[in-house]
């Protein structure tokens, strides 16, 4: 008797694994979606170092921008006007924002120089809001011309700010402060 070769025994026939269209597409938008909505959360409630981000209302928080505090003032004025600052967004923790007033060739023919008169500070914790005062210029020249705006400064640049007044003014700003308002420009034009 021959013997024959056996050829090997048919490989079990393996079921197809089949998905309908709509578990599919099932699939596909939680794949795509839920990654956006952990990264959303974790943007949310993280500042990228690791540290919760304050609940409180008053933080000011990454959507603030610029200008914190939205500032007007007439461009002429006599010898007194009135200022608006509109606090969009509050200071942060550990800095306040100072109205200051900006003179440009201050003092005697000669001896000019610019000034920064620092008034009203904002402190953190303080709730938007539109803050009006009325400033007092009857000691300014005619024509003189002051810049107004509003910095942001930490308490060491505070204290230095503080520490080197002279009659209400100071002859340099801090190093470092930042700018968080538009300026405005306002011009003695009459007694």
């Amino acid at each position: 008797m021959e013997s024959t070769p056996q050829s090997p025994a048919p490989a079990p026939r393996r079921r197809r694994f089949r998905l309908s269209r709509w578990q599919v597409v099932i699939a596909a938008v939680i794949t795509a979606v839920i990654p956006g909505i952990v990264a959303f959360v974790l943007a949310t409630n993280d500042d990228g170092g690791g540290k919760p981000l304050s609940t409180s209302p008053l933080s000011t928080s990454p959507s603030c921008s610029f200008p914190a505090v939205q500032l007007s003032a007439p461009d002429k004025a006599g010898s007194t006007f009135q200022t608006t600052a509109k606090l969009n967004c509050p200071p942060p923790k550990g800095t306040k924002y100072y109205l200051v007033a900006q003179l440009d060739n201050f003092g005697d023919p000669g001896t000019e120089h610019t000034v920064y008169c620092p008034r009203d500070p904002i402190a953190y914790g303080q709730e938007k809001r539109t803050y009006t005062t009325t400033r007092d210029i009857h000691e300014s020249k005619l024509h003189s011309k002051r810049a107004l705006y509003y910095l942001k400064v930490t308490t060491d640049q505070e204290q230095e700010l503080l520490a080197n007044l002279q009659d209400d003014c100071a002859f340099e700003l801090p190093a470092g402060v930042e700018t968080v308002s538009n300026s405005v420009t306002v011009e003695r034009a009459w007694e």
